[in-house]
């Protein structure tokens, strides 16, 4: 798979946060582990796979999304036309073009959207720490005969390095070793191992394909930056 065209368009929406919020020179890792964890709890919620107490465990892969310009009416503006005392007013209904009169703009993937949301968040972690080449994986790490389906059990691993990436100090010792056995340091190692069970449970727990969620990580890249434009 190719991640450039993404660590690229991340690399350029950070520095343009940094820039518009002025947080040069500020330390910001913290706060992007933060919000990647927020995401991914936001992605757990849409999978539902997880909520045992409930009978609706049905990702949310398909919302319909309501005509802006009706706001899911389907009448984009009407004129009076008759008074009647009997029935009283009468109005003579115009059908909206934006949506023809159906009141729905297509649908959307809220599951998906939530993933690409941590993309955001995993790949500007790397960006921050330079830890780009451990975004890059070897196609048997991906392979949908290894993926045995317990959800809740990669998700919970998945947290459980990307703490690990963040808060565990390693001796030298421990560094040499791990950077002997795997070609990465410890924190990094702990951070592609994340990223490889969060890439697992999108594409083998969910099938969302690659092109997928490039597709709808510049969408949502292109979202954020008007979010920016417009002071968000």
């Amino acid at each position: 798979m190719s991640l450039q065209n993404i660590i690229d368009a991340q690399k350029e929406l950070d520095a343009r946060i940094i820039k518009d919020k002025g947080l040069e020179g500020k330390d910001l890792v913290a706060n992007t582990f933060l919000a990647l964890k927020a995401e991914l709890a936001e992605f757990a919620n849409e999978g539902r796979w997880f909520k045992h107490w409930s009978n609706d465990q049905e990702p949310r892969t398909a919302v319909i999304c309501l005509c802006v310009t009706c706001q899911g009416t389907g009448d984009e503006n009407y004129e009076m036309v008759q008074e009647d005392a009997e029935s009283g007013t009468k109005h003579k209904f115009m059908k909206c073009e934006e949506c023809n009169g159906t009141g729905e703009s297509g649908e959307r993937n809220p599951l998906l959207e939530e993933y690409v949301d941590a993309v955001h968040f995993f790949v500007s972690i790397a960006n921050q720490k330079g830890w780009e080449d451990a975004l890059w994986t070897y196609e048997e790490q991906l392979d949908p005969d290894e993926f045995d389906g317990d959800l809740t059990s990669w998700f919970l691993e998945m947290d459980y390095f990307l703490s690990l990436a963040y808060i565990r100090k390693f001796t030298n010792e421990e560094e040499t070793k791990c950077k002997d056995t795997f070609g990465f340091l410890n924190n990094q190692y702990c951070f592609r191992t994340a990223w490889i069970l969060f890439l697992n449970i999108g594409m083998n727990g969910f099938g969302f394909t690659w092109e997928q969620i490039e597709a709808a990580y510049f969408q949502k890249n292109k979202i954020n930056h008007v979010r920016q434009t417009n002071g968000y």
